[in-house]
């Protein structure tokens, strides 16, 4: 069974062609084109919106100007004296007010003036220039005499010398007075009453007076007790010293004295003296400052007498055992 299709009329359906031949006005149906889409009068949404972000971003730089102007400006405007001004920062530098001032004391005087610390150390000990010496006769760490009215040859507690506590070693010196011409006096140092020996210091006759160095090895036993010993119809006297009280000579200078002596030398160019003495059987001994339990040069002879003697670079104890006068020059570069 068939039917007859009759198109459609009206704005949908076909048009009949012009008498010219050309399409006829009215409503045309959709149809896509797959060609470059033909061009529109006017602006696109994009470049709009392009446009007003750039004003925007104008606007904000505008106003942040204006905002940075305000806040330098106005506070100055306003400001009753009630608030000082920000504090510069800790790295900047405050220029001082342009006046006329009082004269300040130098650094110098400053420094002298300024306040001293809790923690002071001692002064250094000046440096002499040479001279005479003889053993020392300051103020000492203890000092006893006494005298023997019969030979004594045994370490009695009776006449003990009690040795305080102290740090580091001390020289000790005695000296002796005799009716007797063969008379002296001898020291042995004990660690305590009826303890070890740590010392035995030798013996001195009549007139003579005598050193010795105690406690100069730290690792060995500290004295408390000394006790002498000798003939009879002997005075003597004991003293001890902190080896820190024992004069200090420049370098190089000329030193002379009478009987024994001790010195100490400051740190500096290795020296090199020459020990001359006319009487008795002097010696020098040499030690390290740092070092007392030993010495480094021991010299001796009979006068009349040259010893050679060399100080190190480093701070130097140098002892003298003398009866008479002697002297000790530097050497520079002559033998």
């Amino acid at each position: 069974m068939s039917s007859s299709y009759t198109p459609p009329t009206g704005p949908s359906g076909p048009h009949k062609p012009s008498e010219d031949a050309s399409r006829t006005e009215g409503p045309q149906e959709y149809a896509p084109a797959y060609g470059s889409a033909k061009p529109r009068e006017g602006t696109s949404v994009k470049t709009a919106i392009l446009l007003i972000v750039i004003a925007a971003l104008i606007g904000l730089l505008v106003l942040g100007a204006l905002l940075w102007a305000i806040t330098r400006t106005v506070p100055t405007l306003f400001t009753d004296g009630e608030e000082d001004p920000p504090a510069p920062p800790p790295t900047t530098a405050v220029a001082q007010p342009t006046q006329e001032r009082e004269p300040t004391t130098s650094p110098s005087a400053a420094a002298s003036n300024a306040p001293t610390p809790e923690e002071t150390t001692e002064p250094e000990r000046p440096v002499a220039q040479g001279g005479s010496l003889h053993a020392p006769t300051g103020d000492p760490l203890f000092s006893k005499e006494g005298e023997f009215t019969e030979t004594v040859l045994e370490e009695s507690d009776e006449i003990a010398i009690e040795v305080p506590d102290h740090d580091g070693p001390l020289l000790i010196t005695w000296s002796v007075t005799s009716d007797r011409e063969s008379g002296g006096v001898f020291l042995n140092a004990h660690e305590s009453k009826g303890g070890e020996m740590t010392e035995h210091m030798g013996s001195v006759g009549d007139g003579q007076t005598g050193m010795w160095l105690i406690d100069a090895d730290p690792g060995e036993p500290k004295t408390t007790v000394i006790y002498p010993q000798g003939n009879g119809d002997t005075q003597w006297k004991v003293q001890g010293f902190p080896v820190s009280e024992v004069p200090r000579v420049e370098r190089g200078a000329e030193i002379t004295g009478t009987g024994p002596a001790v010195v100490e030398l400051p740190a500096g160019d290795e020296q090199d003296y020459r020990f001359s003495s006319e009487e008795g059987v002097p010696r020098v001994e040499v030690y390290d400052a740092d070092d007392l339990s030993a010495w480094h040069q021991f010299e001796y002879g009979t006068g009349p007498v040259e010893l050679d003697i060399t100080a190190r670079g480093d701070e130097q104890i140098l002892m003298v055992h003398a009866d008479g006068e002697w002297t000790l020059e530097p050497r520079n570069g002559w033998f």
